[in-house]
Order: C-alpha cells, then structure tokens, then sequence
C-alpha cells in the first residue's frame, strides 16, 4: 500500500504534481518510472479512492490519473474532488474494459483523456504530457484573468474614488462660487448704498437719502433712526411715519427696548407681540400686529446709530430684507462719522453759504437744486 504524501508546497514549487490512483504495483511503477523521468513532475500514488482523497486533501494535483476499477469505488470518482481543489486541474481515466459508455460517463464526469488497457509507456508519458501542458494553460489563463480582475476592481476603487474627490470638489466649487456670489451681491449692494448717499452734504441729507434708498429696497415701512449723543446715550434723528406717527410715546418706547436690544445683538428681528414683558400696556399697542427689524450701526467697534423699521405683520420682513439691513449698516456708519467729522471740522458745505466764486447777478438768479430724497423732509408723497 503506497503512503499517504503530504505535498507540501516547497516540495513542489516548481514541478508538476501528477497523482496515480491504481490497484496494480506494476501499473504504478510502470507509471512512476516513465512519467516521472519523461515527464519532469512529481509522481505520487495511491491504491484506492480513500488514499487518493486524503493525498488531494493535503495539497494540490495538477494531473489525476486514475483506474475506473478500484477496490473500493470507481475511481472516476475523485474527478470532482480533484477539480473542487484545483479547478484548472486535468484527469485522464484509465480502464481494462474499455466501452463507449464508460469514456462518455469519465468526459461528462470532467475527465480530459480516456485511456485504455494495456497501453505503452510512450503513450502514457504522451497523455500526462499533453495533460500537464493543458493544466499549465489552463493555470495561466486563470492567473491572467486574476490579475485583470485585480486590475478591474482596482481601476473601479480608483475611479470611485476620483469620482468622489470630483463630487467633493464640484461642491466645494459649487459652495465657493455661491459664497462669492453673496460676496459679491453684498458688494454691489453696498456700493450701490454708498454711491446714493455720498453726495449727502450734511446729516439731514444724510439721513433723507439713506431713507429714500432703504424704503426703495424694504418696502414702506415707519422708520426711527436714533443717534448717539457724546454722553453715549441714544437720541432721535429721525423718523418717518408709514402707518403709526411718531409719538413721544412711541419713540421713548423704541429708544428705552429695541435701541439697546440692537446694540446688544447688532441686527433684531422680533414680533410685536414678543415685546410684551418690555412695554407698558399703552407702548404695546404701537407694536401689537407689527413686524420689527432693528440693526446697530458700529464704526470702529463704536455704536453710531440703530435704525428700526416696523410694520405690519401680514407683510412681514424677509431674511433678504435683513441681510441688506446687516450690509449696509457699516456703511451707514462711516458716512455717518464722516458726515460728524466734517461738521465739527467747519468744512459743511450749505445751499446758502455765501458762494464767493459767483457773480452777484448770477446768485439773484440762481436757484437751489431740488434733492429728489428730500421728499420725505418736505412732507411730499414718496416717489417709488
């Protein structure tokens, strides 16, 4: 009985494992011989199906050459079990009693070659050949074939994550754009702000302008404009009336609550009813049904001027409307302190300050041009 082989793999890295399943020493040794020194592989054998099965369980075969007739089972039984560990492996059958039958059963069951007894040892030496190259083939196509399934799955992984990079990047690109478009929709809107009000000459102009510009934009609205005074304190600058007038009342109450929630929080957005823990019962009902909207204007880190608009609630103020507030507030700001500065300077310019430059006859006729802000100022109707 031959030995159970454990075909280890530096045993056989670089020959062929060719395993010979007979109940015959003499077909073995015949096998063994000329296989072996003809065919460079290694030869191993087994007398029965339970021998071949524990040598295939214990590495791998590359050609099963195996006789139907064994003592235990036919032996193109162990065809399967070669190719469920080796899927590329090649088996030739061999039989004493050769039939049509027998070689169609050993085709079907994944043999490669049928051979019949007695044969010459030239012609087995040929069969293991050709089987051994077919094996080859077979084993270097498959390993072609992995390695395109790495390379696959490989250019898959890298051209998922490129695509992920480019979606991360088209939306970085996405957000960087939009972020520069509301940079530069706040650019345009502040300097379309400071082109309509630079020709102001002093804080009344000033403040019609800035008005005139902000209703344009919000909407009608009443509008309180308080400034700060050199003790810190706020004091009215102005105040336009849509549909509530400007009572004393009114304004203490704006000046006393939503003054100092603007300075505190820079821009308010507040229903009327909220304010109710703030307002006396008689101030509430300025406010009750109103929409509020309040920004600081800061220049420096200095607190210049609040400016608040109210009005009905059914008309409600935007985020849109809130954002603008917030971008111009700055400007307002710095017209404003420029606007301060020059007063105090002595370098106001006024419609009747003595014009040295003009002939006397042309100042009798000359007559001051009308500021289309100015609209507001002189009680007219609004002309938007």
């Amino acid at each position: 009985m031959a030995p159970v082989v454990n075909l280890s793999k530096a045993q056989t890295a670089h020959q062929p494992r060719v395993l010979v399943v007979d109940d015959e020493p003499e077909m073995i040794e015949l096998v063994r011989d000329l296989v072996g020194k003809h065919a460079d592989c290694k030869v191993y054998a087994a007398s029965t199906i339970e021998q071949a099965r524990r040598i295939l369980a214990n590495g791998p075969v590359e050609v099963l050459v195996a006789d139907v007739n064994l003592p235990d089972g036919d032996g193109t039984s162990l065809v399967p079990t070669l190719h469920e560990k080796q899927p590329h492996s090649s088996a030739i059958v061999i039989t004493g009693s050769p039939s049509v039958d027998g070689a169609v059963s050993a085709f079907r069951g994944g043999a490669i070659d049928f051979v019949a007894k007695p044969f010459t040892g030239q012609q087995i030496v040929e069969r293991v050949r050709k089987a051994i190259e077919s094996q080859a083939q077979l084993a270097k196509r498959e390993r072609r074939i992995d390695r395109l399934r790495d390379a696959v799955k490989r250019l898959n992984e890298s051209r998922k994550l490129i695509s992920k990079k480019v979606d991360l990047l088209c939306n970085d690109l996405v957000s960087a754009y939009g972020e520069l478009s509301k940079q530069l929709d706040d650019v345009r809107t502040q300097e379309g702000f400071r082109k309509f009000i630079k020709n102001a000459k002093d804080l009344e102009q000033l403040l019609c302008h800035s008005m005139d510009w902000l209703l344009r934009q919000v909407g009608y609205s009443n509008v309180a404009v308080f400034l700060a005074a050199d003790d810190g304190a706020f004091q009215l600058g102005a105040y336009m009336k849509y549909t509530t007038a400007g009572e004393a009342a009114l304004t203490d109450a704006i000046k006393r609550v939503l003054v100092p929630m603007a300075a505190k929080d820079a821009l308010v957005r507040i229903k009327g009813s909220e304010l109710a823990g703030q307002m006396t019962p008689k101030e509430m009902g300025y406010f009750k049904g109103q929409d509020v909207l309040a920004v600081n204007c800061t220049y420096l880190g200095e607190s210049l001027a609040s400016l608040i608009f109210f009005r009905d609630e059914r008309a409600p103020y935007s985020e849109g409307d809130a954002a603008l507030l917030r971008q111009i507030s700055a400007v307002f700001a710095v017209e404003l302190a420029t606007i301060v500065r020059d007063t105090q300077e002595g370098d106001t310019a006024f419609d009747d300050a003595p014009d040295t430059t003009t002939p006397d006859a042309d100042k009798k006729t000359r007559k001051p041009k009308k500021d289309p802000a100015d609209w507001w100022k002189n009680g007219e109707a609004p002309p938007f």
